[in-house]
């Protein structure tokens, strides 16, 4: 395999995982709410949310 094939897979390689990474990175981003530690969530609800969980 010459070098211009391998360095084109090589850069091809590196590209996918670019991209993999930032559409990681940007949907992590667009995630709304505060993960489920958020205050204004009220233990009666934390139990329904528990209960409907099992």
């Amino acid at each position: 395999m010459s070098s211009s094939v391998q360095t084109l897979i090589a850069l091809g390689i590196v590209a996918l995982a670019a991209a993999f990474l930032l559409r990681s990175w940007l949907r992590k981003k667009k995630s709304p709410g505060c993960g489920g530690e958020c205050g204004a969530v009220s233990p009666e609800i934390r139990k329904l949310q528990a209960k409907l969980k099992r």
